[in-house]
């Protein structure tokens, strides 16, 4: 009856009662298609548009089903892929919108039926009290065994594949073959072969596609923010201290830019996130102490008990 946060209009930490009631419902079923007119895919008809009578649900659950609710779908219960074992967990939706329907009104003008708009359960803190809970089979059971060599009972969460652990592994995986197949930004030129120097002009033509290599083969005779003192006709230095590295060449007088690195480890292409995310520095404070300058928001803010 009370809102946790009234500045953000969100009640996050919701106690959801363990107890189950049984309402009858009508509802179309809906092949699930993918809409490919737009970027990704996107389930259209994974909605529903669940009916209840007015009557029953008052008497069964005392009051009206609001947004919120969590309704479980037991005849739309689904397996995992593992064929090793059965573990299953039933379909869970929540209420967007409830309303009367338009046309559960019979001819006394009265309504008569509650029609509720539902969207499949997300994982995210509302609803850890029903991702959390232990999968139960179809009499009610724990799923799992007792005993040694039986497997223990897992969460509705880890079997709807909403398990935040098993999220963040699948993205590591992802991010670590992209890696291995993208292992550096924008474009591969090392095999090609080059008039030496690359720079015909003052203008750097190898935007996109420098790496800071000399070019058919030539060794750098060294990197890092100083210049050789005593370089040779035509030595490759690498400037580490230029962002980005930038590769020189000694002309017999002076040392040519001949291309710059453009082709870092991959990364989200914006030059904000090499100095601000991806930062490595150590702060020192009045006091003496240290801290790394990247610190996860969590760690720097102590959260509050929501009362």
């Amino acid at each position: 009856m009370t809102v946790e946060d009234p500045i953000l209009g969100e009640t996050r930490d919701r106690a959801y009662s363990p107890v189950t009631i049984e309402l009858r419902c009508i509802y179309n079923l809906n092949d699930l298609d993918f809409d490919l007119r737009q970027f990704g895919l996107f389930l259209t008809n994974d909605d529903l548009y669940i009916e209840f009578h007015f009557n029953d649900m008052m008497a069964r659950c005392g009051r009206k089903i609001i947004p919120g609710d969590v309704i479980e779908l037991p005849h739309r219960r689904d397996t995992g892929l593992d064929p090793s074992n059965q573990i299953a967990a039933n379909k869970f939706y929540v209420v967007t919108d409830a309303a009367r329907a338009a046309d559960g009104y019979s001819a006394t003008w009265y309504p008569h039926i509650w029609r509720t708009h539902v969207t499949p359960m997300p994982a995210s803190q509302e609803y850890n009290d029903i991702l959390n809970a232990p999968a139960l089979d179809p009499l009610g059971l724990p799923v799992g065994g007792v005993g040694p060599g039986a497997v223990p009972t897992p969460t509705i969460g880890t079997v709807l594949g909403t398990d935040g652990e098993a999220n963040i592994a699948l993205n590591d995986a992802i991010d670590a073959q992209a890696k291995i197949d993208v292992p550096a930004r924008y474009f591969e030129t090392q095999h090609f072969y080059m008039t030496v120097p690359e720079r015909g002009s003052d203008s750097d033509p190898w935007v996109f596609a420098g790496d800071g290599i000399p070019p058919n083969g030539a060794v750098l005779i060294g990197s890092g923010s100083q210049f050789p003192p005593q370089p040779s006709l035509q030595d490759y230095y690498l400037r580490t201290d230029y962002k980005p590295a930038t590769l020189f060449m000694w002309t017999g007088t002076v040392w040519k830019i001949q291309e710059q690195n453009y082709r870092p480890n991959w990364m989200a292409a914006n030059s904000l996130l090499l100095d601000f995310i991806n930062n490595d520095n150590v702060s020192t404070f009045e006091d003496g102490t240290q801290a790394p300058e990247k610190t996860n928001l969590s760690r720097a803010v102590s959260p509050k008990a929501d009362f």
